[in-house]
């Protein structure tokens, strides 16, 4: 797989507080060949500084970049108004939330060539966002990672935290 390294996206975007959800899009529209600006993408996600990048957003954002996607998590209790605008447009764009969907069914997503961006809580109790490229030697590739990767256990734990909600988008041509 030819996937982009994430430090060579634009400046702006890595310079971007809360950068991994934006980095994430571009990254992943970049290895489908799909070209976009670093402003239409900030816009495409709806990203803030006071929220960064909503999961449904990301998945918005890329849908209407031309790729074929699919939103999934745990029914979120606590939606607020911006988040709610943000689940709004993407009905409108014909997203809705699906039932979560576990582990292996995701790296049966990467075999087929489709790119899972998971969202999950680091250790500093932020939610990040990476794309899983697949697993070696029991280790999850997730490029945007400080390792790269993450041992299937460690992420389990971390996808699985309060308002987290096991969310990912798979991504497709």
């Amino acid at each position: 797989m030819n996937f982009p390294n994430w430090w060579d996206a634009p400046e702006k975007l890595l310079r971007t507080d809360g950068h991994c959800g934006l980095i994430a899009a571009w990254a992943v529209l970049r290895y489908f060949g799909k070209p976009t600006s670093v402003h239409r993408l900030i816009a495409d996600c709806r990203y803030t500084k006071r929220h960064g990048v909503f999961t449904v957003a990301l998945a918005a954002a890329l849908k209407k970049n031309g790729l074929s996607v699919s939103f999934h998590s745990v029914p979120d209790e606590n939606v607020g108004g911006f988040e709610r605008r943000c689940y709004a447009y993407a009905r409108h764009l014909g997203i809705s939330a699906e039932p979560p969907i576990g582990l292996s069914t995701l790296l049966r997503e990467c075999r087929k060539g489709r790119v899972p961006i998971l969202f999950f809580n680091t250790p500093e109790d932020n939610g990040h966002f990476s794309p899983l490229l697949g697993k070696r030697r029991e280790m999850l590739q997730l490029p945007l990672t400080d390792r790269g990767e993450m041992s299937k256990r460690e992420f389990l734990v971390r996808w699985s935290e309060p308002e987290i909600l096991m969310q990912c988008i798979i991504v497709g041509r």
